[in-house]
């Protein structure tokens, strides 16, 4: 068996694709930037700012692309909502909606049977430091973030269950930066629910209000509701949008830019202090729920 230390010292290996748990990320990130090779990363970037900002400090010294991977900002659903949004269609935005339910599988399925010990370094909190609300919530705030800005204040409700993973019902909240605008990013949980999916067994909506219209997007990787993707809603007037919704369609937009980008010599979405704000937003909802009160998400550390 090939280990890291390995590959990075194959002249043959241009990039690294890291797919190792979270708290392996920082170390594994700039082993590899030291050893000259481009870096993606599999989300969250690391597990604490301290960390980001030892990532970003071998990017500069290196001068090899770094990037987090991040399947949403290249899901053709919520990139045709990016573009509707960036047309005005919706006048300005005043509302950003999230949602996830997780379900249950509506048919067995072995997809994502794997061995017991493999996710045990997820339950601990200086390995891993939170749930739902950081490992998919890192998805949402990186959407938001990509089509509004970065927020300014947020505040929320965490509930921890007896699988701290899972963390619902829980709310977060927060006021984007120089702008009119809130989000608000929802978890609950309905085992008793069944819902389709050829991936996860959770249900994600996505809702953009602005002061002239309204975006949904209906589909990640379950599929509860019997809609079209993208709906733009104009009062009385609706228009559907059919753009491809396998959920296998953002990895892959995400893999394309990856290697265009190093075919280029072009950043790819993602970079490292994109990434570091993200990862503060995630961190600043377990800060907030704790203290009970709004967090910039700009001085968590």
């Amino acid at each position: 068996m090939i280990n890291y230390q390995e590959v990075l010292q194959d002249s043959n290996v241009d990039a690294i694709e890291l797919l190792t748990p979270t708290h392996l990320h920082a170390d594994q990130s700039i082993a590899a930037l030291e050893a000259g090779k481009h870096v993606s990363c599999q989300k969250p970037i690391c597990k604490n700012v301290d960390e980001a900002e030892l990532i970003a400090q071998a990017v500069e010294r290196s001068k090899k692309i770094f990037r987090v991977t991040e399947n949403f900002l290249y899901y053709p659903p919520l990139m045709k909502a990016k573009e509707l949004l960036d047309s005005g269609v919706i006048g300005e935005p005043t509302m950003v909606r999230m949602r996830v339910v997780v379900a249950g599988f509506e048919q067995d399925s072995d997809l994502f049977k794997i061995e017991p010990d493999s996710s045990k370094w997820r339950l601990d909190p200086k390995l891993n430091p939170g749930g739902l609300l950081y490992d998919e919530g890192v998805h949402k705030y990186a959407t938001a973030i990509w089509w509004i800005g970065e927020p300014e204040t947020v505040s929320s409700i965490v509930t921890r269950s007896d699988d701290f993973r899972i963390e619902a019902p829980s709310v977060v909240t927060w006021q984007f930066n120089n702008s009119n605008c809130l989000g608000v990013f929802e978890t609950s949980v309905a085992p008793e629910m069944k819902i389709r999916s050829s991936y996860y067994a959770m249900d994600d909506f996505f809702e953009i209000q602005g002061s002239a219209g309204t975006i949904w997007v209906t589909r990640c990787s379950g599929e509860m509701l019997d809609l079209p993707p993208v709906i733009l809603h104009k009062g009385s007037e609706s228009v559907s949008y059919q753009v491809p919704m396998d959920w296998i369609e953002g990895f892959k937009g995400a893999a394309r830019d990856f290697v265009d980008g190093i075919m280029v010599g072009q950043q790819p979405q993602m970079d490292v202090e994109f990434s570091k704000k993200v990862l503060q937003a995630a961190l600043a909802v377990y800060r907030s729920s704790e203290i009970k009160a709004p967090v910039d998400p700009s001085t968590v550390t």
